[in-house]
C-alpha cells in the first residue's frame, strides 16, 4: 500500500510540472488554396496549448478581422482554432501569400509561432482564347499553317492573364500530341496573373494535310468543359502523285473499234492543287482536264497513254497504260495481180496482206471451177494457212481461183474477211495420159475417149487408126469424132464407132495441138463377143444343177461327220460351162476370152475379170471322215 501511494504521488507531480512547462505549437498549418472569385475560402490554422494571440498576415502585412470579409472560423480563438474565412474572395484584395501567427505565451516565454507562407489563389480565367504563333507571327482565325511535307513546324500556343497558369494540350484531329515544353511566367504589367506558353514541334506528313491542329487551354475557373481553345489547319505541301482510274484490265481487253467507248481519269493528289496533262506515245495531247474520253474508239486510239501532274512542290512520275483497240481483219492486198499466168511446171507465189487486231491468221482456198464467179468458199477447199502461197511445179490441176481469208478473234467472236479472188491460168502444151484402154461389145456402139488439159485451148485435134484419120469434129461412115467437152480447162475427146465388130479392136491415136505444142495419146480398144440365146439356155440348167449338187454335198458331209462310222470318198465334179472339162485348183479365178468365138483358155492366177465368155471351173473335192483314235 505504501509503495502504491508513492507511485501515485510522483505521477501527479509529473503531470503538474508538464502542465506548467507546455509550449504553444501548430497542430494544423495553412495549405495552398484556390478559390473562384466571389466564393469563400477557408484557411485553416490550429494551435495546441495556445496562450498567445492569433493573427494573420497577407504578403507580410497584418490582416484585421472584418465582418463578412475576414472572420474567425470558430467565432473566437480561445480553443486554439485560429482558422479564418475569407469571404467573397477577390483577386485584387485576397490573392497572395498568407501566414498564420500566434504571439508568445508571456514576455519571457519564446513560444511565438508563424506558419510558412501559403498561396491563396483567387482564380482568374484567361481573358481571351489562347493564341497560336508560327514563325513568330500570330496565326489569325481561319488562317492555315503551311509546311512542306517532310519538314518540321514549331508552333507556339499562349494562354495569358490567368490565375493560376492554364494547362495547355495539343490535338491533331482527334490525336493528342505531346508538346515539347510548357513554361509559365507572370505577366509583366500584372504580376499576379500568368502567361502559359507551350511549344509544339510537329513533323509534317502527307496524311496530316488538312487536319485540324488545336491548342486547348484548361482552367478550373472556366465553365464546363473547363477549357478554351484555338485551332488552325495544317496545309502540308507536297508534289503530286497520280493514279489512273478506269483501267480495269477486262474492260481494256474488250475495246473494239466503232462499238466501244473509253473514259480514263488522271487522279492527282498534291498540294497545292496540281495541273494535270495526258500524253500519247510521249507526246502531249489535248484533253479536258484530267478526263480522257474516246467515244467511240478507233484503231488510231491505240497507244501508250501517260498521265502526269505538276505543282510548285514538284512534278509527279508518269503513270502509263497501254490501250490496244481491237478491230476485225481486212484484206488490204492480194497479188501479184488478180489474174496470174504461169507456164506449166513453173513456180508461182501468191501473197495475201491483211490488217487487224489481234493480228489475223490466213487461209488460202482453191476453187478449180473458173465458172464459179460468185466465189463461194464451199466450192473450193483449203490448201494453206500462210500469208504466202508457194506453188511448185504447177500443173493444169492447179489452175482456177485462189481466195485468201483473214481471221481473228475479238472477245469470243470470230471475225473474218475474204479477199478478191486471184485467177491462176496455167499455160502450156496439151497434157494427158499417154495411153489408156477402152472396151466395147460386138454389135454395139464403141466409144474411144481421151482427156487432155491445155491452155490456150487446143486449136486442132485428129484421130488416127490404121491408115485412116478423122479431124475433130467430123463424121465418116461408122466413125464420128465429137466436139470436146471442156471441164475446167481440160478437154475430153470422144470417137464414136457404130456397129462395133472384132475388126475394130485396135489402137487409136489422138493428136492434140495448141499454140504451145502438141501431144499424142493412144487408146487401145477391146471388143468383146456377146452371149447367144442358145448358150444362155445351156448355161442356166448347169448352174442350177451345180447349186443342187452343192446342197446335197453339205447334207452328206453333215451325216458323215455325225456318224463317224464309214469312210467314203465322194468326188463331185462340175462341167465347165463351155463343156471343156478341166480340173483346177480350188482357188480358180475368172479369166477373159482372148478372141470372140474361141474356147476358154486357162488363165494365170490373179487374172482380172473382163466382159466376154464366162468360165467357171471347180476343183474336185474329196470328203473323208476323220480317223478315230
Amino acid at each position: 500500500m505504501e509503495m502504491r501511494g508513492s507511485f501515485c504521488f510522483w505521477k501527479i507531480l509529473f503531470l503538474c510540472m508538464a502542465t506548467v512547462d507546455a509550449l504553444q505549437r501548430f497542430i494544423e498549418v495553412p495549405m495552398y488554396t484556390e478559390v473562384n472569385p466571389g466564393a469563400d475560402a477557408l484557411l485553416k490554422c490550429r494551435i495546441s496549448e495556445k496562450k498567445g494571440v492569433c493573427q494573420w498576415q497577407k504578403d507580410n502585412k497584418p490582416v484585421g478581422m472584418f465582418r463578412n470579409k475576414y472572420e474567425w472560423a470558430a467565432g473566437n480563438t480561445s480553443g486554439g482554432d485560429c482558422s479564418i474565412w475569407v469571404r467573397d474572395a477577390e483577386h485584387e484584395y485576397d490573392d497572395g501569400q498568407w501566414q498564420c501567427q500566434v504571439s508568445s505565451s508571456d514576455y519571457d516565454t519564446l513560444d511565438a509561432q508563424t506558419s510558412s507562407p501559403i498561396d491563396l489563389v483567387v482564380r482568374v480565367p484567361p481573358k481571351i482564347p489562347p493564341r497560336l504563333l508560327y514563325n513568330g507571327s500570330l496565326v489569325m482565325p481561319g488562317q492555315n499553317i503551311t509546311v512542306p511535307a517532310g519538314g518540321r513546324a514549331t508552333i507556339v500556343c499562349e494562354a495569358r492573364y490567368s490565375n493560376p497558369p492554364a494547362y495547355i494540350e495539343w490535338y491533331l484531329g482527334k490525336e493528342r500530341l505531346t508538346a515539347w515544353s510548357q513554361t509559365n511566367s507572370t505577366e509583366t504589367e500584372r504580376p499576379r496573373v500568368w502567361a502559359a506558353r507551350s511549344v509544339l514541334e510537329l513533323g509534317a506528313t502527307r496524311p496530316a494535310h488538312g487536319k485540324r491542329l488545336t491548342c486547348r487551354a484548361h482552367h478550373p475557373s472556366l465553365l464546363p468543359p473547363h477549357y478554351r481553345e484555338s485551332f488552325t489547319k495544317l496545309d502540308v505541301t507536297f508534289p503530286p502523285e497520280v493514279t489512273i482510274v478506269g483501267t480495269d484490265i477486262n474492260n481494256l481487253q474488250r475495246l473494239e473499234e466503232g462499238s466501244s467507248s473509253l473514259t480514263l481519269e488522271c487522279k492527282a493528289e498534291g498540294n497545292p492543287s496540281p495541273y494535270v496533262w495526258w500524253t500519247k506515245n510521249g507526246q502531249v495531247i489535248a484533253t479536258t482536264g484530267p478526263l480522257l474520253i474516246r467515244a467511240p474508239v478507233s484503231r488510231n486510239d491505240s497507244g501508250i497513254y501517260g498521265c502526269q501532274a505538276r505543282n510548285p512542290s514538284g512534278t509527279s512520275d508518269s503513270i502509263r497504260v497501254e490501250i490496244d483497240i481491237k478491230y476485225p481483219p481486212r484484206v488490204t492486198w492480194v497479188g501479184p495481180d488478180t489474174v496470174v499466168e504461169a507456164n506449166l511446171f513453173s513456180e508461182v507465189t501468191l501473197e495475201c496482206k491483211a490488217e487487224g487486231n489481234p493480228s489475223p491468221s490466213y487461209q488460202w482456198y482453191h476453187n478449180p471451177n473458173l465458172s464459179a464467179l460468185n466465189g463461194h468458199l464451199e466450192d473450193g477447199y483449203a490448201i494453206s494457212s500462210t500469208p504466202q502461197l508457194l506453188l511448185h511445179n504447177v500443173s493444169y490441176t492447179q489452175h482456177g481461183r485462189y481466195t485468201c481469208i483473214a481471221t481473228n478473234h475479238i472477245g469470243l467472236q470470230e471475225k473474218s474477211h475474204q479477199s478478191e479472188a486471184i485467177t491462176l491460168n496455167v499455160l502450156g502444151p496439151p497434157v494427158g495420159e499417154p495411153a489408156s484402154t477402152a472396151h466395147a461389145w460386138s454389135g454395139g456402139e464403141g466409144r474411144v475417149q481421151a482427156a487432155v488439159c491445155a491452155d490456150p485451148p487446143p486449136r486442132r485435134a485428129i484421130w488416127f487408126w490404121g491408115s485412116l484419120r478423122l479431124d475433130v469434129p467430123s463424121h465418116v461412115g461408122r466413125y464420128k469424132s465429137l466436139e470436146p467437152t471442156n471441164i475446167n480447162g481440160c478437154y475430153r475427146y470422144s470417137l464414136v464407132i457404130s456397129g462395133t465388130s472384132v475388126t475394130d479392136a485396135r489402137e487409136y491415136v489422138l493428136q492434140v495441138e495448141n499454140e504451145r505444142g502438141f501431144s499424142t495419146h493412144s487408146v487401145s480398144l477391146t471388143v468383146h463377143e456377146n452371149f447367144s440365146l442358145t448358150e444362155t439356155a445351156h448355161v442356166a440348167p448347169l448352174i442350177a444343177a451345180a447349186l443342187l449338187v452343192a446342197a446335197l454335198l453339205v447334207v452328206v458331209l453333215c451325216l458323215v461327220v455325225r456318224c463317224r462310222r464309214r469312210r467314203e470318198s465322194v468326188e463331185y465334179k462340175t462341167d465347165d460351162l463351155d463343156s471343156e472339162k478341166t480340173v483346177l485348183p480350188a482357188d480358180a479365178v475368172y479369166s477373159s476370152q482372148s478372141q470372140a468365138g474361141t474356147g476358154a483358155r486357162a488363165a494365170a492366177p490373179g487374172a482380172r475379170y473382163s466382159p466376154g465368155a464366162l468360165q467357171v471351173r471347180r476343183a474336185p473335192v474329196v470328203l473323208q471322215p476323220p480317223t478315230t483314235v
